[in-house]
């Protein structure tokens, strides 16, 4: 499954996982995705399985720790800069519940809350859903003034800590910042590479799409400054991470950011049962005395070879 951004000609078909999963006097019109979708674009993520969207979360950002009627129907009321990320709808097509789409949906959504440094997520919900926000860190504030659609609602609120570092694992949205990132870092001394935008995007594509890709990225101060993406394999009875790629933004380097991304991959690979991590580097390039300090050792009995075609 692929969480992304949503595109412009995907709002058809979010207009139709809205009428089926929602009533009439609830559901929100394609013209008023359209709107929305104007609005705040870069505040729409889709799931996508097998090329098919099969669910959708979408909000404004909004000024007050509460949704009001009139956020639903004045697009004008958005602005970036307000403190809190409201979510609209969260929708999946009955076929596909049940599976975690939603949960992940959401996890995306507060992830990217927490990268734009938001405050906290506002959304209402009705009586039975109360218990199943509540496990994303939700806090319910009692009934809500809302009258959207002629039915009680209840006002739930995330709030969200301040971080200057944020280390989450990696998604597709993600890819966009990374691609840049990649070829900043490679085309600087010691590799000299020349890597054009598409090129980085379509190599940390094909890597993340991967059944078995596991990658995070790291910000500080709502900006992404590092990436780190490879795979879980087995061997034995062991499994291990292949680290493809490491990249620290080239400006930062010396300040040991390196070092807390592994770090703080370490802790994650404990979490899933990984209990090594492996990689290649270039003999007598900086990159080998850097992942030395972090406890990466030579293999004596292995040698990388490769073969051109």
């Amino acid at each position: 499954m692929e969480i992304r951004l949503a595109k412009e000609q995907d709002l058809i078909k979010l207009a139709e996982i809205e009428r089926i999963c929602f009533p009439a006097q609830e559901a929100a019109t394609k013209q008023q995705f359209q709107q929305r979708f104007l609005a705040f674009p870069d505040c729409f993520l889709v799931a996508v399985i097998e090329g098919q969207i099969v669910g959708f979360i979408n909000g404004a950002m909004i000024s007050t720790r509460f949704l009001i009627d009139q956020y639903y129907e004045d697009t004008s009321l958005h602005d970036f800069n307000h403190p809190y990320q409201s979510i609209f709808g969260l929708a999946v097509l009955p076929t596909f519940q049940h599976r975690g789409i939603a949960q992940k949906l959401m996890n995306a959504f507060i992830d990217l809350a927490l990268i734009r440094g938001k405050k906290g997520l506002v959304l209402t919900c009705k009586k039975e859903l109360i218990d199943f926000y509540k496990q994303f860190g939700y806090s319910c504030l009692g009934v809500s003034q809302s009258i959207h659609g002629g039915v009680t609602w209840y006002d739930m609120f995330l709030g969200l800590e301040s971080h200057e570092m944020c280390f989450i694992p990696m998604q597709y949205y993600h890819l966009n910042k990374c691609s840049i990132l990649f070829q900043q870092c490679f085309m600087q001394e010691p590799w000299n590479e020349t890597w054009t935008y598409e090129q980085s995007y379509q190599r940390l594509k094909e890597m993340l799409l991967s059944p078995y890709a596991l990658g995070y990225v790291l910000y500080r101060d709502n900006q992404l400054i590092g990436m780190i993406l490879g795979r879980q394999m087995t061997y034995l009875e062991k499994k291990e991470l292949w680290i493809d790629e490491v990249c620290i933004l080239p400006e930062l380097h010396g300040q040991h950011l390196g070092s807390y991304l592994l770090q703080q991959t370490k802790k994650e690979c404990i979490k899933l049962h990984i209990e090594r991590m492996v990689l290649q580097t270039i003999r007598g390039f900086l990159s080998e005395g850097f992942y030395s300090k972090n406890n990466f050792v030579e293999e004596k009995h292995l040698i990388c070879m490769s073969c051109d075609i």
